[in-house]
């Protein structure tokens, strides 16, 4: 089925090994019967019926509003249920659980509430009137359960909005930090643009020489911008590595910087995500820092290194150099950084081997 959701009615259907408690009793009390035999039959289009509902629920009837589409299934259940009822009686106590999960999980707390507490006391009630001597063993099934289902549903509640607000917290510091970057980039970089225009202009007539110097400089400095903004923006994509390296080869070029690239990412395996950072960062910081002529990036299944032939870092690490040491770590391998002789060029390596070179 086309809308179906598989992964939903999977989880919803493994609850349903509890039917097979009634079914056993019911055998059991009955031996094998026309009662014992529609019983587990009915017993079985439940269990169909709330395995299809968990999966089509959000898709399908198409023709009605998601309120409506839950309250189709809802009463599909519920005719199946009291159908069940008819013939098992009391043990139809067992189908209850099913139905509090189906009001706890997609409804909210001020609906579902409600609505479980008046399905636990109407069914705990009818067995009552109906079959008193089954009191107090019903009551595991239309009291005891529900309830335990309805904790689970506001345990489980609670961690996917928890989870839902880090995730989103984790957005807004990732777009906080991506816009003072670009403000303090293009900041700086237009204000020296401005004053290097102004400075070209009135050299024009006096002195070409030093005015064609200062374009030549503006000229650089806005290459240098737009290479150090399209590195920023990119932080703003989940990472891909063969997307990283080609993002890298363009940020390179733009900045005047020959890029050496690797062209076989598939040699990653399953580091590739990790590499993927990695390239990110280590070229974001030869962009912005290195002053390099030459940025060369190679890559092996246990080692991905980005080395340039510019100043050297000074021993410093900043928020993202200290964010991907823990990126690396986490994974298991080991970030190093360290400047060639003479405090020229700087090789940025990560090892998933356990220790550097």
């Amino acid at each position: 089925m086309k809308n179906f959701d598989g992964s939903s009615s999977l989880m919803a259907s493994i609850w349903l090994v509890v039917l097979v408690v009634p079914a056993v009793v019911l055998v059991a009390l009955e031996g094998a019967t026309v009662r014992t035999v529609g019983g587990i039959a009915l017993l079985a289009l439940f269990s169909g019926v709330y395995a299809v509902a968990f999966g089509m629920i959000d898709q399908w009837p198409h023709t009605l509003t998601m309120p409506r589409r839950y309250l189709f299934w809802f009463g599909l259940l519920a005719l199946v249920a009291v159908a069940t009822a008819v013939v098992i009686g009391s043990l139809a106590a067992f189908l209850v659980p099913f139905f509090v999960a189906m009001l706890a999980f997609p409804l909210p707390l001020t609906v579902s509430l409600p609505a479980m507490t008046a399905l636990v006391l109407g069914s705990t009630g009818l067995i009552y009137l109906t079959e008193p001597d089954a009191m107090p063993g019903a009551l595991g099934g239309t009291l005891v359960s529900p309830l335990m289902v309805y904790a689970v549903a506001l345990v489980t509640r609670r961690y996917e909005e928890k989870a839902h607000l880090e995730h989103e917290l984790a957005i807004a510091r990732e777009r906080e930090s991506i816009a003072v970057d670009v403000h303090d980039l293009l900041g700086h970089s237009l204000t020296v643009v401005t004053l290097k225009s102004e400075l070209a202009g009135r050299l024009v007539d006096t002195d070409p020489a030093a005015a064609k110097n200062e374009l030549e400089q503006i000229t650089r400095l806005s290459r240098t911008a737009l290479a150090e903004v399209r590195s920023t923006v990119t932080r703003m994509r989940s990472p891909d590595l063969a997307g990283e390296v080609e993002a890298a080869r363009r940020a390179l070029t733009t900045a005047g910087i020959e890029a050496v690239l690797s062209q076989e990412v598939s040699v990653a395996g399953v580091n590739a995500h990790l590499y993927s950072w990695v390239v990110r960062e280590g070229v974001t910081n030869v962009v912005r820092h290195s002053r390099a002529r030459r940025c060369e990036v190679t890559m092996t299944a246990d080692r991905v290194e980005v080395i340039d032939d510019g100043v050297g870092c000074d021993g410093a690490w900043g928020n993202g150099l200290t964010g991907l040491g823990r990126r690396v770590g986490d994974a298991g391998g080991t970030l190093t950084v360290t400047v060639g002789p003479g405090g020229q060029g700087t090789r940025l390596s990560v090892s998933m081997t356990g220790g550097p070179r």
